[in-house]
């Protein structure tokens, strides 16, 4: 049953990124989409869940802790999404892959095994490789693509691996995750308020769209990090993880489909090696 929930996690949680990429696709503003993503969210896990609410400490803080990672972590994302092809950007963003890994080999005992070196170094390899194309057009709008990228990875490990470290600890994931959102939707909140080009009357229709876009995902963000969080509970963590971070495969698909997205002879060998290590990663 795990494995059905791990691999739905994947594909609703895939669709939640294309939903943000079509966002930035009509130039909405960044901030107004993460605070529907959240407001839905937050609204999503109270929904669901079905125990009482409690608090303590040690909740509060890795709840801020992964806030901090879901919301910096979907910026950058976003800011990348705007920049580059999301048929790239999302395997990419798998770079936290990696670091899961060493996490669980320097804190949890597991050993190193020479898949999880050979995986480490394809995605090592395909960093490299997106960045050398000479003799043909990138089509990444920014130079500082790779940046987001980098900075979007390290973040969502803060978060993906935050949960694997927060199960770890008995804490309940579930709970965790609202409070994460409400967090999050709090500091969007604070933004826009301060923001004073949000009151602007021209914007309006804008912001709106905005919203509504990010109303959509972070249903799909909610639905996705529940059936995650759900599949941990009962599934061994790193395979769960490694499923769900094959929902660049599904972002890789609806995105080809959905904006005729096309990548240079490097970017789809960096994106087979991405693929193949996500691959290799079943194995473990």
């Amino acid at each position: 049953m795990w494995i059905v929930l791990a691999v739905f996690s994947a594909i609703i949680f895939g669709i939640a990124s294309v939903v943000m990429k079509a966002g930035t696709e009509k130039k909405l503003s960044d901030y107004h989409i993460l605070w529907g993503l959240y407001l839905s969210g937050s609204l999503f896990f109270l929904a669901t869940l079905s125990e009482a609410l409690s608090y303590n400490l040690t909740l509060l803080i890795s709840s801020t802790l992964i806030a901090i990672g879901s919301f910096l972590g979907n910026y950058f994302v976003i800011k990348a999404l705007g920049s580059g092809p999301a048929s790239l950007t999302a395997p990419m963003l798998n770079l936290n892959l990696p670091l899961i890994i060493i996490m669980s080999v320097i804190f949890y005992g597991e050993s190193l095994t020479l898949i999880k070196v050979i995986i480490i170094v394809l995605l090592l390899i395909a960093i490299i490789l997106v960045k050398f194309d000479p003799n043909e057009d990138m089509s990444i709008k920014d130079k500082r693509w790779l940046l987001w990228v980098i900075l979007g990875s390290l973040f969502l490990f803060l978060r993906e691996g935050g949960l694997k470290i927060t199960l770890e600890m008995g804490l309940n994931n579930k709970l965790v995750l609202l409070y994460s959102y409400i967090i999050c939707l709090v500091i969007s909140t604070i933004y826009l308020i301060k923001d004073k080009n949000n009151l602007s009357v021209i914007n309006q229709k804008s912001h709106y769209q905005a919203i509504r876009y990010g109303l959509l995902a972070g249903v799909c963000s909610g639905g996705g990090l529940f059936l995650y969080s759900t599949a941990l509970n009962s599934g061994p963590a790193s395979i769960v993880a490694l499923i769900f971070s094959a929902r660049s495969l599904v972002i890789i698909f609806l995105t080809t489909i959905l904006f005729k997205e096309k990548l240079s002879p490097f970017q789809k060998v960096s994106v087979g090696l991405l693929c193949l290590g996500i691959l290799l990663a079943s194995f473990i």
